[in-house]
């Protein structure tokens, strides 16, 4: 499963997992539940708290564990507050047995307690839940790249936002309902209007999903929201901008959405928007919305000839280039743009992608520099046939670091990076994960912690030209910056630090 955890890699494996591994000779002393177990860590700390997160399964073989009964209620109720997931308490040197008194205290404290035999290291512990970590991300990534896939043919076919739900409620094993807002429901309960539901999910919202609902098609009320209710918990979120297009998409489950899921539900709520968008148009599926799924999931049977079509690639096989440009102060809306292709659309942090059709390296460099009159400077991937367009994305957002340091567009074959001859992009990736450590993961906080250390290299340390950037305040970015010398233990004062952190996020294929 995948925890809600705020910090940096929030996955989490059950601790039954970690029990399940017979060569570690585990045994439950308290079992108290089955608790997600994010890391495991050995500290014979009298107070181990300061330095843990929550989510850990602590080891330790009570070196300073207290002598009487108030110091280890205090140890216990310590670790129990910080959120500590389970007590390893590894017997011999010191305890020949787990101490009785140990064993009371997390019981009465609700706290899970392991013993690991005399010949299980801890390093071998801390290696096994790092493996079950590395399973359950991998199983997660092919979850959300099958939901990618059958979401890419749900749009094509009759009834997308009907597919589109089914596809969500299967993948998230939930229900899922779309609603209209109050004025096209019900005129006298208002009650929102029912678009499209799935299997379980309610005829008609209570009053606080109502509630809730009324609040997020507000212009200024927020676009997401969740409740308790009936036993479920409810994921509320916008389809669309207020006030124009816009409606709630409700998804219900006993419990909450991991990293993956949340992710497969901001895909959802893009597609339906864009797809309602478009139902009066010739064109059967959105640019923009090809441009996310081509460029994040890959592109599918179905989607290979439709994109050949947008971007007007001619030739067998036909081939791509993406394109990643970022705009100065005054520039020319992105939906205004004079790109020769409709496979285009903006990130949320204000980068424009694009999939154009391979004109030849002259065409295209003047499309850059007319690029740049209008207030963007792009960067160009090399010609990549379809099922390519994923690493060619990766060398556009990695060249337009570049580009926008020397504050010029930039075309690939005009700044081949020589690395890529003696690593495959698979290796750099691998490469990029391990420097980058905790910075690696998929929630928010390590997402902030990348952008912001992307921006204060490509600016040389300068915090003000930084925090322009990132939209920030320069208090924020030497904090972050801060802490990620703390997270990495490096001091990014060291060259030779700055030099691998550079090459990391350019190569972890984030685009």
């Amino acid at each position: 499963m995948a925890d809600d955890a705020d910090g940096i890699g929030a996955y989490s494996v059950a601790l039954s997992t970690v029990l399940a591994r017979r060569h570690l000779g585990l045994t439950a002393v308290v079992e108290v539940g089955d608790p997600g177990v994010s890391w495991a860590v050995a500290s014979e700390l009298v107070d181990p708290t300061p330095y843990l997160n929550g989510g850990e399964l602590l080891l330790t073989a009570g070196v300073n564990l207290p002598a009487d009964d108030a110091g280890l209620r205090s140890y216990v109720t310590a670790l129990a507050e910080v959120g500590v997931s389970a007590l390893g308490f590894g017997v011999t040197p010191v305890h020949d047995t787990v101490p009785a008194a140990l064993a009371e205290q997390c019981r009465s404290q609700g706290l899970p307690l392991i013993e690991v035999p005399r010949l299980t290291p801890f390093a071998a512990v801390s290696r096994a839940v790092g493996e079950a970590l590395e399973e359950l991300r991998l199983r997660e990534l092919q979850r959300l790249g099958d939901a990618h896939r059958d979401m890419a043919r749900a749009v094509t076919a009759d009834r997308p936002v009907d597919r589109i739900l089914r596809v969500l409620a299967s993948s998230l094993d939930a229900w899922a309902l779309l609603t209209r807002p109050a004025a096209s429901g019900d005129a006298e309960t208002g009650a929102p209007a029912p678009v499209s539901a799935t299997a379980g999910a309610p005829t008609a919202p209570d009053e606080e999903l109502r509630t809730l609902a009324a609040r997020l098609t507000e212009p200024s009320g927020p676009r997401s929201a969740k409740a308790r209710t009936g036993g479920e918990e409810v994921f509320l979120h916008t389809v669309g901008t207020p006030p124009q297009e816009h409606g709630v998409l409700m998804v219900g489950r006993p419990r909450p959405l991991g990293i993956t899921e949340r992710a497969v539900l901001r895909t959802a709520t893009a597609l339906i928007d864009l797809v309602g968008r478009t139902v009066q148009d010739t064109q059967p599926v959105p640019g923009h919305l090809l441009a996310g799924l081509l460029l994040d999931g890959g592109p599918t049977e179905e989607t290979e000839p439709l994109l050949s079509e947008l971007t007007g690639a001619t030739g067998r096989p036909a081939a791509y280039r993406v394109l990643h440009a970022a705009a100065d102060a005054r520039h020319t809306p992105a939906s205004r743009l004079p790109l020769d292709t409709r496979v285009s659309g903006t990130r949320p942090d204000g980068t424009l992608r694009a999939v154009l059709a391979d004109r030849g390296e002259e065409v295209h460099r003047a499309d850059l520099d007319q690029l740049l009159l209008h207030g963007w400077t792009g960067a160009l991937s090399g010609p990549v046939a379809a099922g390519e367009l994923t690493e060619a994305q990766r060398h556009a957002a990695a060249l337009l670091l570049r580009a926008r340091t020397m504050g010029e567009p930039l075309l690939w074959e005009e700044d081949r990076d020589p690395f890529d001859a003696l690593l495959s992009s698979a290796d750099a990736a691998e490469l990029a994960r391990n420097v980058l450590g905790p910075l690696a993961g998929d929630d928010e906080n390590a997402r902030t912690l990348r952008r912001t250390l992307q921006a204060w290299l490509t600016r040389h340390g300068n915090w003000d030209r930084t925090a322009a950037d990132l939209n920030a305040h320069r208090n924020s970015v030497r904090y972050r910056i801060g802490r990620i010398e703390r997270e990495l233990g490096v001091d990014l004062a060291d060259p030779e630090q700055r030099m691998r952190l550079w090459f990391a996020l350019t190569r972890s294929g984030e685009g």
